[in-house]
């Protein structure tokens, strides 16, 4: 029993009223003076039959009936547990929990799940209910709760192994939502597994509803050694051959490594596939419960994106033998300068030079002069850099905005510029550039205040990566920043330095001063070089190239722009696109959801394809299996059901309380009954 309102026990202290009734209730003494006896000694009067309690049935009646007062304002109510063992008879609400995870294709365990999963709906009768759970990483009740078992026989019968890790907690928490939702006396959870320890992450709130009868079926292994692949790198580089290859191809050369969780030493021949080829087998020794590497010699490989995979020969559990990957070229992220068609000499080589000089990434450069600039020019450009010109106007001012709504970034620095910019930019640009500050006689300001938190900026957070402070600006241009404008960087007057508007799905960068020495000796300070490459890389929407992925985890495409290149049209607009697994499962992406997480939950190569795209021309995606489920190390299942069937702490809420208090009391709240026990002793 437990107590919605326990702090209504204070009440218990008014038992002390019919007790000092009773003390108080005897015959008082009367004192008379009698002058002849003035002289004699006075002898108090003690009546010790009157000071003892008298009637001690009623005084206990009148305790016992404020006591069961009190107790109805407490509002008590039955716990699951005090229901559970008020009997052991009734209908029963089971909820069957078995660990899908690819750690149980180990050997014979998924064999011995299945097993002891129909074990456990044998017993059932017709009044019992019984929900199948699959669980890796996350849970899903396979059926609902159901007094049909050869429906869940149908079920295991069509389920295998998945290729997702193990993670006990959202499998718990799902079946204690269905056990409290549930309207059956007896309660009992089975949970089936290998019991890896990296999947029992003990927390607070990880609890079942109170009077739960959880019992466990391990089908691990005391000794299961595995040798699995936890990784595997490739480095693409370009290489002059001769002869019948003569030209320019690209070569990989690829590193994998291997794990053995066994206590003997193991050798295996690792195989390297690339678009679909085996090209090479190395001989490896894995010592016992280490690790070792498989290197391959450089291979020649197609342009595009590339196909590859490190194998070695299957063992008890398979899914962990192979790892797949992708190799494709760097894709530099491609820059357009545009200067004016009167530059000065080097007006740009600063940022031309800068640039061509980045590694991660890499940089396209090209410049051109805003008199010759043309629509073709523009495009496949990640970034445009407007070096002291207006932003265009006309057709390709038009072709311009809209690269910029689809993506494009575009980095203006208005500098000497004294012509405005045109109209059909003023709902797009940052700012409104205005008059010249000279700060030439006071030996320049400076960059006094940065958004480190600002993706383009955070490099500069960190000790000895570079301080903008150091450089001396002499003249920068006023910038009016619109309400819908972000400040990054401040010079030490207050005014604007660098400003970011998002237009779309691209950015409009504005620097108030110059690209070159002419206004600022930035561009001669070592911090102009990772300057110029952090802001050419977020306006640029460029992201770290991942050429392989977890199974488990999601995918983002707007966030992985070498995806979905080459799908992309001449006028910067995205197709709609279809995602196929390997199993032949088919998910459409449309250019509206292309920012929604995309969850992979199956092991191989999916292929990424416009819909018009032939099936087997489109862009491989690699997902791998978690390495770390790989690892098959056991945690004892007792200790499990301790925590689990443990009280809830002192203090706590129970966990048998869900929803209102209120509906909690009108289930199992037993308060009239003690009320009127109390009013019937009152009255009697």
């Amino acid at each position: 029993m437990q107590l919605l309102a326990p702090w209504f026990l204070a009440g218990l202290a008014a038992l002390a009223v019919p007790v000092l009734i009773h003390l108080i209730n005897r015959e008082r003494k009367t004192v008379v003076e009698f002058p002849s006896l003035m002289f004699l000694q006075r002898i108090p009067y003690r009546s010790v039959r009157r000071q003892r309690l008298r009637h001690l049935l009623l005084l206990a009646l009148r305790c016992l009936a404020l006591a069961l007062l009190v107790m109805a304002f407490t509002r008590p109510y039955l716990s699951r547990r005090t229901a559970a063992l008020a009997g052991t008879s009734g209908a029963r609400e089971r909820v069957i929990l078995l660990d899908r995870s690819y750690s149980m294709a180990y050997g014979d365990h998924w064999t011995r799940a299945v097993a002891a999963a129909r074990a456990a709906t044998a017993d059932l009768t017709s009044n019992d209910r019984a929900t199948l759970v699959l669980f890796d990483e996350q849970a899903t009740a396979a059926t609902e709760p159901t007094g049909d078992h050869a429906r869940i026989e149908r079920v295991l019968a069509a389920t295998k192994p998945g290729d997702g890790g193990t993670l006990f907690g959202p499998a718990i928490k799902l079946a204690a939502q269905l056990l409290e939702g549930s309207n059956l006396p007896r309660h009992e959870v089975v949970m089936i597994s290998d019991f890896q320890r990296a999947a029992w992450r003990q927390t607070t709130d990880l609890r079942l509803p109170e009077g739960t009868a959880l019992r466990t079926a391990d089908v691990s292994q005391s000794d299961a050694p595995d040798l699995a692949i936890t990784s595997a790198s490739a480095d693409r580089d370009a290489a002059t051959h001769e002869g019948a290859d003569a030209g320019v191809r690209d070569r990989v050369t690829v590193t994998a490594r291997l794990a053995n969780t066994g206590a003997e030493a193991r050798r295996v021949d690792v195989t390297l596939s690339l678009a679909g080829r085996d090209v090479q087998t190395v001989a490896v020794a894995v010592p016992a419960r280490g690790s070792a590497q498989a290197r391959f010699a450089p291979a020649v490989v197609p342009a595009g994106a590339v196909r590859g995979e490190v194998r070695i020969p299957h063992d008890r559990l398979p899914a962990d033998d192979a790892w797949r990957f992708t190799v494709a070229a760097d894709e530099a992220v491609r820059v357009l300068i545009v200067e004016p068609a009167n530059a000065r000499a080097g007006q740009s080589l600063f940022v031309r030079r800068a640039l061509a000089i980045g590694d991660q990434p890499t940089f396209d450069v090209e410049v051109r002069r805003a008199d010759a600039l043309t629509v073709a020019d523009l495009s496949g450009r990640a970034l445009v850099v407007l070096n002291e010109v207006p932003f265009p106007a006309g057709v390709v001012g038009a072709r311009l905005r809209a690269l910029v709504e689809a993506g494009t970034g575009v980095l203006a620095a208005p500098g000497t510029l004294n012509v405005a910019w045109p109209a059909a930019w003023a709902s797009l640009a940052a700012v409104k550039a205005g008059a010249v500050t000279d700060r030439t006689r006071d030996a320049g300001g400076a960059i006094a205040s940065v958004d480190y938190a600002h993706p383009a900026l955070e490099l500069f957070s960190a000790p000895r990566s570079g301080d903008l402070g150091t450089a001396r600006v002499f003249r920068w241009r006023e910038l009016s920043v619109r309400a819908d404008s972000g400040v990054l960087a401040r010079f030490d007057d207050g005014a604007p330095a660098l400003v970011e508007r998002a237009v779309g799905r691209g950015k409009v960068m504005v620097w108030a001063s110059s690209l070159d020495d002419y206004w600022t000796d930035l561009p001669v300070q070592p911090v102009f070089l990772p300057f110029v490459h952090q802001l050419a890389a977020y306006a640029g929407r460029w992201t770290e190239r991942r050429s392989w992925f977890t199974a488990g985890g999601t995918l983002e495409l707007a966030r992985h722009g070498e995806l979905t290149a080459m799908f992309q049209r001449a006028d910067g607009t995205m197709p709609t696109l279809v995602l196929e697994a390997p199993s032949g499962a088919r998910r459409r992406i449309t250019p509206d959801s292309l920012s929604r997480p995309v969850a992979l939950t199956e092991a191989g190569f999916h292929e990424l394809r416009a819909i018009e795209t032939p099936v087997g021309s489109g862009r491989p995606v690699a997902v791998n299996v978690d390495p770390a489920e790989a690892d098959l190390s056991h945690v004892d299942p007792v200790e499990i059901v301790a925590v689990l069937t443990a009280p809830a702490p002192p203090g706590g809420v129970a966990s048998t309380i869900t929803g209102a208090p209120d509906d909690t009391e009108r289930q199992r709240g037993i308060w009239p009954l003690v009320l009127v026990a109390a009013l019937a002793l009152l009255v009697g």
